[in-house]
């Protein structure tokens, strides 16, 4: 980096330890909300209570939380610098530098960290760390840094007293502010647009995931995922199922970590494609990430990465199903000084006349050993029972109960001619063969 990149950083430094040093001072001017251009970076700002503050190279919002009974006044700040004329190849050294104006967080673990390219084909990378505290204030800090070929720009959100639904939310409007940038005039706003030479399949398919991951008690869990994939042909695909009725456009607009693009590569005249590339949406920030699979057909159904994936049809409208499914979980485990459980069941019945019953119980136990002293707890509960009327069409349930309210949720029948397992909104139903 040169000489003039650096001394640039430097006088961020300052300017952030100032604005840290009178965050709780600082008098506002009224929020604003809009696209700013700020020394040839646009970006698109937060309203929700964000307001400007400061001035220099830095530009600056500054999002205020009163005290509550449960928390502790707090702020966020973000910070968003003016482009600065560097090599892409700087990124990391340039990431270094910026997540310094934080001394003491620098020497912090890195807790998140993604790396990947924009929409518009910049390198980015974002790090995130936590767990400093100064004069009885804890802070935290997510830095993001952007590069294309000839220059590049750094975003800075720091939270002070501030976890929870009130750091998620300034989070979320960071986020959203990260994915608007747009480092070079050509630059276009933040979508999922195929283009061409993308798509070429339709449909939804689902692919058996089984394994063993640890849990929470110090345990191993058993899982079996029917997870699913859906392709629109114009090149989106999705590995959520749209709910309440949305276009898979409409849920990648909503929901884009769900999704990317993709297209088919290889082959020729007489042969189908190879390999399939999927670019996909890996974090809230807009980081995609390229892979590209070894890909066949087998009938109506894929074969990706050596993995089946079998077609799933939906539902007719109208269609109506006969039985009880339950869906169970379970988890326990123990370690030197501790030990614990959780269960719940829930039940779905469903009749050939479009009547509907549903129940479920959850239940959890822990214990604890300290100094020769053991505590424990237990608790368990039953879940309201609901009865009403259903609709299937498409991917779509829908349960009106006898109030009027309808809970839309997302199935499939992941076994071919066969409702022994329906996977609604993700979860595992079973077929109980005794009713």
């Amino acid at each position: 980096m040169g000489s003039i990149y650096i001394d640039r950083i430097g006088r961020i430094s300052s300017a952030l330890g100032l604005v840290l040093g009178l965050i709780c001072l600082f008098s506002c001017p009224s929020a604003f909300a809009a696209a700013a251009d700020i020394g040839g970076l646009t970006v698109t700002l937060p309203d929700a209570g964000w307001r400007k503050a400061g001035k220099g190279d830095l530009f600056m919002l500054q999002k205020d939380f009163p005290e509550t009974d449960d928390d502790k006044r707090g702020s966020a700040l973000i910070q968003i610098t003016k482009p600065l004329s560097s090599p892409r190849a700087s990124l990391t050294a340039g990431m270094k530098t910026f997540v310094a104006t934080l001394p003491d967080m620098a020497k912090e673990d890195i807790l998140i960290k993604h790396y990947g390219i924009t929409i518009n084909g910049h390198d980015i990378r974002v790090e995130e760390r936590c767990g400093i505290n100064q004069k009885n204030v804890s802070i935290s800090q997510i830095v993001v840094g952007i590069a294309g070929d000839k220059q590049q720009a750094y975003l800075q959100l720091v939270l002070l007293n501030l976890n929870g639904d009130r750091s998620e939310s300034a989070e979320a409007d960071f986020e959203a502010l990260v994915r608007s940038v747009k480092l070079d005039p050509s630059d276009q706003d933040f979508d999922l647009v195929p283009a061409g030479g993308d798509g070429g399949l339709d449909g939804v398919f689902t692919h058996l995931d089984t394994g063993v991951r640890p849990n929470v008690f110090g345990g191993m869990d058993f899982y079996s995922d029917s997870e699913i994939t859906m392709f629109d042909p114009k090149g989106l695909f999705s590995t959520e199922l749209p709910k309440g009725g949305r276009s898979i456009a409409e849920h990648c607009k909503e929901d884009p970590t769900d999704c990317g693009l993709y297209k088919l590569t290889g082959g020729g005249f007489f042969s189908y494609a190879g390999s399939i590339e999927m670019r996909s949406v890996t974090s809230a920030y807009g980081t995609i990430e390229t892979e590209t699979k070894p890909f066949s057909k087998k009938g109506d159904d894929l074969v990706i990465d050596e993995d089946d994936h079998r077609a799933v049809p939906p539902f007719k409208d109208g269609a109506t199903l006969d039985g009880e499914w339950v869906s169970t979980f379970a988890s326990s485990g123990m370690t030197a000084t501790s030990s614990g459980s959780v269960a719940s069941s829930r039940t779905l019945v469903l009749h050939s006349n479009g009547t509907f019953e549903r129940t479920g119980w959850s239940g959890a136990s822990m214990t604890n050993e300290i100094g020769g002293s053991r505590s424990g707890v237990t608790t368990s509960g039953n879940r309201p029972g609901a009865s009403g009327r259903y609709t299937l069409s498409g991917y779509r349930l829908d349960l009106t109960d006898a109030s009027g309210k309808t809970e839309t949720m997302s199935i499939f029948e992941p076994d071919k001619a066969s409702d022994g397992l329906l996977v609604i909104n993700g979860s595992n139903y079973l077929k109980d063969d005794g009713q």
